[in-house]
């Protein structure tokens, strides 16, 4: 199961950059553009290579959600966050080297830590390499205990056999194992882990899936550790696919964990949804189901309760994924009303435009989008598609309040030259995304005045009928209920009324008795 990563320790490093510690200088220009690294990852989101100021490293640090993140993250997984913050060059570079030291000591990469040491210029550890020799003889001996098992899942005809048997103890006398050796395999597979070996690793957890795919009495504790272990392995692996059935299945479990307490049931949701982040922003092809999954109402719920900054994320969602437009106004409602828990340039953008309807300030947080979505592992790669699907909602919402726009003004609510914006609508128009024409002559946009769909219409109809059925559904129950208690209370006088009647002649008769 995953452990709660006490972070603090390794984040003081990366603190220092922007806090009370030694503060870091700004990069000059030389460094900034000269570093092929930064030039790669810039290039790879469609934006320019350029120098940070002093006041862009802080606006960076200060929407860096990575503290905040960790604590709900394997130490894995946090490595090519750290990997991406150090190609981004805003923190101070043997800082963030200290502090993957930090995470690197409680596996055993041991190269890995080697090079960081060599990086710093600092002389290796003895304790590594007694480390190392440490380490192989284990995944030697391991090895060793694992091969009659290992020789089977090589064997393509024994192992369709597998699903034949009725239980793992049967498995284990048909194939003549020791009833230990599926203890040897996941202790094997974690070794692997730790070494960062994770295609190994990933191969490894899938044979032992299948394997306990034939124990219809598995404990909890030990389908839930599989879980995990599984989603770490396929995320870094790159198999978001997998990943992605794999969340559906642990959302089905955490739904039937009967014996599970709902504290455990929120903390384990609540890492859910960081992993989550990885299947909807980092696959090539993302599964509908997880997107709504992550904006499903419980899924709202937990990150208000535990984790709002993921609302930066929900945000993302919203803008990214246009398919999402009739949930949209209902969410940022949510968004609303726990903007004193956590807001950003992406959820403020999302109020200026559905809550306070100022495009002007959503053109303002626009722009600063730009440097969120910059500093942002999950959010970089995604900066074009954003800016464009944020454009295209500013403009949206203009046209349904204006039938007549001037082109000029709407250049510069998107934050574009009027040329600019005149080919970008025409583009829309040819798309059939605007249901609108150029007026060239008065330089502006008349839009057609057209009803609303039936298919919308029934939509708006029936968005609350599920919440209100619920509510219609409490009230009656709490309405039967007052009356079972008011018959009840009725009944129980009666009885007490009577019970009173006869008990007052035996008390005259006891009284003259005395």
């Amino acid at each position: 199961p995953p452990f709660r990563l006490e972070f603090l320790e390794a984040w003081d490093f990366v603190c220092a950059a922007t806090s009370g510690g030694e503060k870091m200088a700004p990069l000059s220009d030389d460094e900034a553009v000269g570093s092929q690294q930064n030039k790669e990852v810039v290039e790879q989101v469609g934006m320019q290579p350029k120098a940070f100021t002093e006041e862009q490293v802080e606006e960076l640090a200060k929407h860096d959600l990575t503290s905040k993140m960790t604590p709900f993250l394997d130490r894995h997984l946090i490595f090519p966050i750290f990997h991406f913050l150090e190609e981004l060059g805003i923190y101070n570079p043997t800082h963030m080297t200290r502090a993957m030291l930090n995470l690197l000591a409680d596996t055993k990469m041991i190269d890995f830590a080697v090079d960081k040491y060599q990086t710093l210029g600092e002389e290796v550890p003895e304790s590594l390499n007694e480390k190392r020799e440490e380490v192989l003889s284990q995944l030697s001996d391991s090895r060793e205990r694992l091969m009659p098992l290992l020789q089977i899942l090589e064997d393509q005809e024994k192992l369709q056999q597998v699903s034949t048997f009725k239980s793992v103890k049967d498995l284990c006398e048909g194939f003549d194992l020791e009833p230990e050796i599926l203890d040897d395999l996941v202790h094997y597979t974690k070794l692997q882990f730790d070494c960062g070996n994770y295609s190994m690793g990933c191969e490894l957890l899938k044979h032992y899936r299948t394997i306990m795919s034939v124990e219809e009495n598995s404990k909890g504790s030990e389908i839930l550790s599989c879980y995990w272990g599984s989603l770490s392995l396929f995320i870094l692996t790159g198999e978001h696919d997998d990943a992605s059935d794999i969340l559906k299945q642990m959302d089905t479990f955490f739904e039937d964990a009967s014996k599970m307490s709902k504290r455990e049931i929120l903390l384990q949701r609540t890492w859910l949804l960081h992993w989550t982040l990885w299947c909807i922003f980092k696959a090539d092809k993302v599964n509908p189901a997880v997107v709504d999954l992550f904006l499903s109402e419980k899924s709202l719920s937990i990150i208000s309760l535990s984790c709002p900054h993921l609302f930066r994320y929900v945000g993302a969602c919203l803008i990214l994924h246009k398919r999402l437009k009739n949930i949209v106004r209902d969410t940022v409602w949510i968004v609303h009303h726990e903007a004193g828990s956590y807001a950003d340039p992406i959820t403020r953008l999302l109020l200026a435009l559905y809550t306070d309807v100022d495009f002007d300030e959503a053109q303002r947080e626009l722009q600063k989008c730009a440097t969120v979505c910059q500093g942002d592992f999950f959010l970089v790669q995604h900066w074009p598609e954003f800016e464009e699907n944020a454009r295209l909602l500013i403009f949206e919402t203009y046209c349904r309040i204006h039938q007549c726009i001037n082109i000029r003004m709407i250049a510069t609510k998107l934050n574009m030259e009027a040329e600019e914006a005149e080919l970008w609508i025409v583009k829309l128009i040819q798309n059939a995304k605007l249901d609108a024409r150029i007026d060239s002559e008065k330089s502006r946009v008349v839009m057609s005045k057209a009803p609303p769909s039936v298919y919308q219409q029934v939509i708006e109809k029936t968005k609350n009928l599920s919440f209100r059925s619920t509510m219609l559904l409490s009230n009656l129950e709490k309405k039967d209920k007052e009356r079972l208690n008011e018959a009840e209370a009725a009944v129980a006088s009666e009885i007490g009324g009577y019970v009173a009647r006869i008990a007052t002649p035996c008390d005259v008769v006891e009284r003259h008795g005395a």
